[in-house]
């Protein structure tokens, strides 16, 4: 498909920013998920996305798909995406407020047996490491810079939405494809998984409430702390018997905190002391440890004066050019075999 333009609705739930919502992404919130969705409703108009590495992506989505297709035995099945009225279109849940905007579906109308091969980048996503393709099937493709690490996919990149995208189609399998910085591709198929499609029912259920009373579910972080109660008023509680608990750990956390940071301070000192004017050592223990202590010099390249643009007055002096030792050291064991 050449449309790249996003398909889904704002202000609802898809299978792009399910993974947001049900807590499993580093880049997005659930609150934020919410705050932007009540945006959209309102009728605000939704910044635009700038992202080289998306338009990247968009731009090498067929090459990803019809590449692993290849690799794993469908190269001779047209993959097609989803249409409503001869256009590219989001596919609504028969049930829920969920929509999925597929990468491509494919319909496999031969049984078709795969096995996970590590060597060959094919890893089947469940205990057998065997799955039999056959019916309909949903296709992601993914794009990253991200070096590829022995626990991917990560579940924000792929997993959740690809179970999304197998609910809303009634998909028996799905594909997801990731390219490595155009370094390489590794495949991982999917069955439905039933725990995870349960979950996000459970997620556009606790949405659509949160949606329509105003709230937010319970924050997690400090950060979605803060955006929840972002309204303070200068009064005073009495806080239920139940909050002893988080007050004496607080309290306590804060005590151990003090003290290993004073350990941390005498530590470093005695060490600074050894070491003296040496930048370096190293110390071999009885148990075949390494211990590598470092104490850097940190060095500052010259920085000429800032002139005033329109009048040449001298903003900032000039900075010669400085070195002066780090206030910690660095400390790193090695254990040799």
């Amino acid at each position: 498909s050449e449309t790249m333009a996003k398909l889904s609705p704002n202000g609802y739930l898809s299978g792009s920013i399910m993974p947001a919502y049900m807590g499993a992404s580093p880049y997005q919130s659930p609150h934020e998920v919410l705050d932007q969705c009540r945006a959209a409703r309102a009728g605000e108009e939704l910044p635009e996305l700038d992202s080289l590495q998306i338009d990247i992506g968009n731009a090498t989505e067929n090459v990803i798909l019809n590449r692993g297709l290849r690799m794993i035995g469908l190269q001779d099945y047209d993959w097609y995406n989803y249409q409503l009225d001869g256009t590219d279109a989001a596919k609504k849940h028969p049930a829920l407020d969920l929509w999925y905007s597929d990468d491509g579906l494919l319909y496999c109308n031969e049984p078709l047996t795969i096995r996970t091969d590590q060597s060959a980048g094919i890893v089947v996503m469940n205990d057998s490491g065997e799955v039999t393709l056959t019916g309909l099937g949903v296709l992601e493709a993914k794009f990253t810079t991200v070096f590829e690490k022995p626990d991917d996919p990560p579940l924000y990149r792929g997993p959740i939405q690809l179970q999304a995208g197998m609910m809303c189609q009634d998909a028996r399998w799905g594909i997801l494809i990731t390219c490595y910085g155009a370094r390489k591709i590794v495949i991982h198929v999917f069955e439905p998984h039933g725990a995870t499609q349960a979950r996000i029912t459970q997620a556009c259920h606790e949405f659509e409430k949160h949606m329509s009373e105003g709230t937010y579910p319970a924050p997690t972080t400090l950060e979605q702390v803060h955006r929840v109660y972002s309204k303070p008023e200068d009064d005073t509680i009495e806080l239920r018997e139940d909050a002893i608990a988080a007050v004496d750990s607080y309290i306590g956390a804060k005590l151990v905190i003090k003290k290993y940071q004073e350990q941390l301070g005498q530590s470093s000192l005695a060490l600074m002391g050894m070491l003296g004017n040496s930048t370096r050592a190293e110390l071999r223990d009885d148990t075949g440890r390494l211990i590598k202590v470092s104490w850097p010099v940190r060095h500052s390249k010259a920085k000429p004066a800032k002139q005033c643009p329109s009048c040449n007055h001298e903003l900032e002096p000039a900075k010669p050019e400085s070195s002066a030792r780090q206030k910690s050291i660095t400390i790193k064991e090695v254990i040799e075999r």
